[in-house]
């Protein structure tokens, strides 16, 4: 075997919206190594090393082995797995604008937007969380249905688009959380192939730490009934402040409507303009956005999206709460 080719550097991280290529050959370290066949550039580390950033799972060296095969110390010769840009959109929505009634969202400003039909044509939210997988409500899957109707009935009915309305294909699996519907209003959807990510689609990160602090701003987006009570045809989004708990629950005690509020749930008050969510809306993500990093999460997940009906607060499921969940259903064969 030969030598592999001069080295371009020692790290690589792949730009947006590129992926790993084919597995290479086993036998050989030639170039390129390993396998970028949608980058830019192709990368041989000097030395037969690579070392790979964090945003390559498992993240570390690899190393070019007697037996010409890169090889890792936690992966062994399991190659890395590139995993989506996410929270990274082109046109990032601004805290100076102002989905009852809120404003018209700029091309590519929230790439992680679902709209999910359901049965009967009802209109929902969801949130791409990966290039495979959202999130939604629990509660989203059974509108049309009967609470009889298993999830394999309910996957063949369910329509999903990001981006421009594009169509993101089948699902192939629904995964509820298994808190659901006593306690926690949430749902995975596994997508039958992987959507490609770029600008017009891309997942939002998952909050690895909690900022829904009370009056922590966050941004809602999404499809939901507008102020004729109509679904819009463009996506929009609204400015909400995170409310305390202890006047959330006491509005809701003595309310017609009982939404979920436990430890798994925060709520998100109005605008200044006494704007909110509305019906449709359901399942969006309460995006917040980290300066220190320059990436929006996913805070919280719409469950109750009835405040623009004389309801004065939205319920959010904590993303932090159910996190691991999250995590263990998407690392599952």
């Amino acid at each position: 075997m030969g030598p592999c080719p001069p080295p371009v550097g020692d790290t690589h991280a792949l730009p947006r919206g590129y992926a790993w290529g084919p597995a290479p050959p086993r036998g050989t370290c030639l170039g390129p190594c390993p396998p970028l066949a949608r980058a830019q550039r192709p990368v041989c580390p000097a030395r037969g090393r690579l070392a790979l950033t964090p945003v390559f799972r498992p993240p570390g060296l690899y190393r070019c082995s007697q037996q010409h095969v890169w090889v890792n110390e936690a992966a062994g010769e399991a190659l890395p797995i590139c995993e989506p840009v996410c929270g990274k959109p082109k046109n990032p929505a601004r805290q100076v604008q102002r989905i009852i009634g809120g404003m018209m969202a700029a091309e590519n400003s929230f790439p992680w937007q679902g709209r999910l039909l359901s049965r009967h044509n009802h209109t929902a939210g969801a949130t791409l969380i990966s290039d495979q997988w959202l999130l939604t409500t629990g509660r989203n899957l059974y509108l049309g249905h009967s609470e009889n109707s298993t999830l394999e009935e309910i996957a063949p009915t369910l329509r999903l688009f990001l981006g421009q309305e594009t169509p993101a294909g089948a699902v192939e699996r629904i995964v509820l959380h298994p808190a659901f519907p006593g306690a926690v209003d949430l749902a995975l959807l596994k997508l039958k192939h992987k959507v490609p990510v770029g600008e017009a689609v891309m997942p939002i990160c998952l909050a690895q730490q909690d900022y829904a602090k009370v009056g922590r701003v966050g941004f809602v987006s999404g499809w939901g009934w507008n102020t004729l009570l109509e679904h819009p045809k463009h996506l929009k989004y609204v400015l909400l402040p995170v409310a305390e708990s202890g006047s959330c629950q006491e509005y809701y005690r003595a309310h017609p409507w009982q939404p979920l509020l436990n430890n798994h749930t925060f709520c998100v008050g109005m605008s200044q303009l006494r704007e909110s969510t509305c019906v449709g809306d359901a399942g969006s993500a309460f995006a917040i956005h980290d300066p220190e990093d320059d990436t929006w999460y996913a805070a919280g997940i719409l469950s109750f999206d009835r405040s623009c009906l004389a309801a004065k607060y939205g319920v959010y499921v904590r993303v932090l709460s159910v996190l691991d969940w999250i995590k263990e259903t998407m690392a599952a064969p």
